[in-house]
């Protein structure tokens, strides 16, 4: 029988606050690298499928598929909490399907919970914890031989015997090869992008998703992604990006979203970057959806990405309070340097910008939350993205609630992996009580604080028309 891998992209969740998918870039790494080793891959993204047969031919198609191919391996990627059931589905139906497949999930919700998930769930056999090349292809091996190796990668949970694992580094982002991009096809991903912001009114319907660098090295006391990509900042070097950009420039794309962790630690390798697209003349257009850190982010910094073709970015304030930012998130963030970082920004009035903010930290208090909200009102910002304080598991947030009992009573820990509604993005529902701060007080103020959306968008479109005769539409959060 050939061994056939399939990897499987599941739509975006419910609690999703826009309907533009990209191509999954996590999964395209994942893919290039197995496929490297000798491995035949399909890439199915359900995102596409939905959009191409409807939401109720959906997992039909899927499980089609499986029938046609017989993969020997099935690997999902379950980024955030409202995907984990479907994936949890879609393994049940995959083993009746055809029962040798071995199923494999990765992503930033099941890193978290690898133990549990395989306590509950006998449908799925392996969780790889953060970042998955090494371990997918490990699991890609075992699904071909049905052999378990001599030792297993570490961060990569299973049922089957093994020595203890091997010290584990993380891999070398400068030896791996580009995502696969040729897993995908372009014009699946294509978007009616007339209501986006497009100062320089350019063809944007092809937004490409690019990553140039792993890990952070920030400590801030709610962030899981240093305990799933390591503490170091690990970029690919400049002229590597720039050949990527370059090449996809070649295939039809314009528009890219970089979506590193931190992609400006270290602001001279972003400016050479930016240098080289200009010497290049690639002429296109970025997007930084995961934001600037402010504390790294200089002006000149700023102005070479302007040049390269930012036109959309964010920073993380986080809130208004110095004390809780500081001394409680970790942030080492006063509010002069978030005031000198948006002034930078705008010197270029195209560049629209968003500003994070969160509530409902353990420390919040009334004075906290009014010191957020005026913030948020005096910050020349075209919108906000408010976030609900989730602790996520391996954060020193989740060890304080735990310690201090802080989880509402309806949270049941030991369900966390399947809670549907378990992330920052559901504005919908509190996770946890502040030591001093009623549920009631901090509803009032988070409606408080997305009423200030209106005149800031309201700001940005004044700001379209009179420096580039554009009509703004609306501002979706792509």
């Amino acid at each position: 029988m050939e061994h056939r891998i399939v990897l499987v992209n599941l739509p975006l969740a419910d609690v999703s606050k826009t309907p533009f998918f990209v191509m999954p870039i996590g999964v395209m790494a994942v893919g290039a690298y197995i496929k490297a080793e000798g491995n035949s891959v399909d890439l199915l993204d359900m995102n596409v499928i939905k959009r191409n047969v409807g939401r109720e031919a959906m997992l039909p198609e899927i499980y089609d598929r499986v029938r046609e191919v017989q993969p020997t391996m099935v690997g999902l990627s379950v980024m955030i909490a409202g995907q984990f059931k479907l994936a949890r589905e879609i393994c049940k139906r995959v083993k009746e399907i055809f029962p040798k497949a071995t199923t494999v999930l990765g992503g930033a919700h099941v890193s978290q919970f690898p133990e549990k998930i395989l306590e509950n769930c006998p449908e799925i056999d392996f969780v790889v914890i953060g970042e998955g090349e090494t371990q997918a292809l490990a699991c890609a091996q075992y699904a071909k031989t049905r052999q378990a190796p001599h030792s297993w990668p570490d961060r990569l949970a299973h049922r089957l015997p093994s020595h203890e694992p091997k010290n584990f580094s993380f891999i070398d982002v400068n030896a791996t090869p580009f995502p696969g991009y040729d897993l995908v096809n372009f014009e699946d991903y294509r978007h009616d992008t007339s209501t986006w912001h497009n100062p320089f009114q350019v063809d944007l319907s092809l937004r490409v998703p690019i990553i140039t660098s792993r890990g952070c090295p920030n400590l801030c006391n709610f962030c899981s992604v240093a305990d799933s990509m390591g503490f170091k900042h690990r970029p690919i070097a400049a002229d590597k990006v720039v050949d990527m950009l370059e090449i996809l420039k070649e295939k039809g794309a314009g528009c890219f979203a970089i979506f590193d962790a931190n992609f400006a630690e270290d602001p001279s390798r972003v400016i050479n970057i930016c240098n080289q697209i200009v010497k290049r003349n690639l002429k296109i257009t970025l997007d930084l959806p995961t934001g600037l850190p402010i504390n790294a982010t200089a002006p000149a910094m700023i102005d070479a990405l302007a040049a390269a073709g930012l036109i959309r970015t964010c920073i993380s304030v986080e809130t208004g309070d110095e004390y809780i930012r500081n001394k409680v998130m970790l942030k080492n963030v006063d509010d002069l340097e978030i005031y000198r970082v948006v002034e930078a920004i705008r010197r270029h009035p195209q560049i629209f910008l968003m500003t994070d903010f969160v509530i409902g930290m353990p420390e919040d208090t009334e004075e906290s939350l009014e010191n957020s909200f005026q913030l948020v009102v005096q910050l020349d910002t075209d919108d906000i993205e408010l976030a609900i304080a989730t602790p996520y598991p391996g954060t020193k947030l989740f060890e304080q609630c735990v310690r201090d009992n802080l989880f509402l009573p309806d949270v049941d820990l030991n369900r966390l992996f399947d809670a549907e509604w378990y992330t920052h993005s559901n504005l919908h529902k509190f996770i946890i009580k502040p030591y001093n701060l009623s549920l009631a007080t901090l509803e009032l103020f988070k409606n408080r604080i997305k009423e200030l959306r209106s005149p800031k968008i309201a700001a940005y479109k004044k700001r379209m028309a009179q420096y580039f005769s554009v009509e703004a539409k609306h501002t979706y959060n792509y």
